[in-house]
């Protein structure tokens, strides 16, 4: 009886495990199932380094410090441990995951209006890609689809409530937004301008002024009790009751919560932007949960005009919290998109997660040409995304998949020193004209996910595959046939 007991909890566990995938929050956990990094940096970044410790404005510096991936329920999962400035650095991937794609960036064969607000403007006839022409890929590497990723500070001005009252002022916001291309079509490849998230850890929240430490919508008397209670404490820096992002519950945290009472953190009041984590550190700015939202869902113009209110005629009217006017498309009666929408729509299943709270790694100190003296190997948290097979040309043991990462500049054009795969030991690679990786870095700039179908092929909201699932049914009819003796 005992053996049938362990056969059937091994086919559970085999079972579980199968369904296993990582938790979308911007972290690496031995729960995540990544396994190994894919690389290490070995390269001081020139790109500035991040110091004090804040999940969204991370206080200057963009590093990759470790690669992690892997395919789990149809879908790829990777983890870029490090920083992105909120400046709006790009983090720029490059997924080579079938035959055929390009070595060589040749932007006027390529997709345009990729993160076109960005650069020139929709119907340009720019975009990321033309950013980026000329950059030739490692050998061996040939690129079949294309991701970016950038964060800052946005605006977005809502109608005015009446149409006789004047327009009320922009709001100000912290977003990440995606962007995706498919490159194997030629110019007619699709392009996504797939959402943003406004909170990080890819949580479904909003970010409002600081003080309202119990997140009840309201700075009122209840906060300053749970401040009064954990006055002194040591905490993680930024959560809890450290508005001032220093790691301790003192004075300054009371100052902030005063400067702000009697006001109101809900849906609908004023965004906030953490400019200075010494005035709300992003932690203790989490305000409330957009409703129907999941942790790692991009919001969209899809999310926006069914849980998140706003018309569909793309006004910005109806909308439960101001800064979702943003994702929608431009409103027909404003032709010079002074309210600033964007049109995303995240046709292409994209999750993300963001946590910019790193301040360990690569050095932002010379010497470049020499290995780093510092702990990148330690560095768990950063920008996290997961993405459908069917959406990359894959499927469950199609193949491995490879990833070209770099970080980038704000225009899509000034390259940093900062790559995944074995490193380049130089200093900023600049605008261009862009490098041949191949030719002119030693290694590999590129990591190399497996695919070999072992827990992978089903959904997210999945079902076992075969195997594991025979398990389980020989585990629930052993169980079965134990209890009836």
């Amino acid at each position: 009886m005992k053996r049938y007991v362990w056969l059937a909890m091994f086919g559970l566990a085999c079972a579980v495990r199968a369904w296993a995938a990582p938790t979308m929050d911007g972290t690496v956990t031995p729960g995540d199932a990544y396994g190994t990094a894919l690389s290490v940096q070995n390269t001081n970044t020139q790109f500035g380094n991040a110091g004090n410790g804040d999940q969204v404005n991370g206080g200057g510096g963009s590093e990759i410090d470790q690669v992690y991936g892997t395919v789990q329920n149809g879908r790829l999962y990777v983890t870029v441990t490090g920083n992105l400035e909120s400046n709006f650095n790009k983090l720029e991937v490059f997924i080579d995951s079938k035959a055929g794609g390009v070595n060589a960036i040749n932007g006027t064969a390529l997709p345009t209006d990729v993160d076109s607000y960005c650069c020139g403007g929709p119907g340009s006839g720019s975009g990321a890609l033309q950013r980026l022409n000329g950059l030739t890929l490692d050998a061996g590497f040939n690129a079949d689809y294309y991701l970016t990723f950038t964060h800052g500070k946005e605006s977005v001005t809502p109608p005015p409530a009446n149409p006789e009252d004047p327009a009320p002022p922009a709001r100000q916001f912290w977003a990440i937004s995606a962007h995706y291309a498919d490159l194997t079509q030629g110019t007619n490849g699709a392009v996504v301008a797939a959402g943003v998230q406004l909170a990080p850890q890819g949580k479904p929240n909003v970010l409002r002024f600081p003080g309202d430490y119990n997140h009840n919508g309201a700075e009122d008397a209840a906060d300053y009790v749970l401040w009064r209670q954990s006055l002194g404490q040591t905490v993680p820096r930024g959560t809890g009751v450290d508005a001032n992002n220093n790691g301790t519950v003192d004075s300054a945290d009371y100052d902030i919560w005063r400067s702000q009472f009697g006001g109101t953190t809900t849906l609908a009041d004023n965004p906030w932007y953490p400019d200075n984590p010494t005035q709300g550190a992003s932690g203790t700015l989490t305000g409330p949960a957009l409703p129907g939202l999941v942790q790692g869902q991009l919001i969209d113009r899809s999310y926006a005009t069914t849980s998140g209110g706003c018309n569909t005629n793309d006004s910005g009217n109806g909308c439960i919290a101001p800064e979702l006017g943003f994702v929608l498309n431009v409103d027909p009666n404003d032709p010079g998109n002074t309210k600033n929408h964007r049109n995303f729509n995240n046709t292409i299943g994209l999750q993300l997660a963001f946590d910019n709270s790193n301040t360990a790694g690569v050095s932002g100190d010379s010497p470049f040409e020499t290995p780093t003296a510092g702990d990148p190997q330690n560095v768990n948290t950063g920008l996290e995304f997961s993405i459908p097979l069917s959406q990359i040309g894959a499927s469950a043991g199609s193949g491995p998949i490879k990833l070209s990462i770099l970080v980038n500049g704000g225009g899509h054009d000034y390259i940093s020193n900062q790559f995944s795969g074995d490193g380049i030991l130089l200093g900023n690679v600049g605008p261009s004209p862009f490098p041949n990786l191949a030719g002119d870095y030693p290694g590999n700039q590129y990591v190399t996910v497996p695919n070999s179908g072992a827990g992978s092929g089903a959904s997210l909201a999945a079902v076992p595959e075969p195997a594991t699932f025979l398990l389980m049914i020989f585990g629930c009819l052993t169980c079965g046939s134990i209890r009836r003796r």
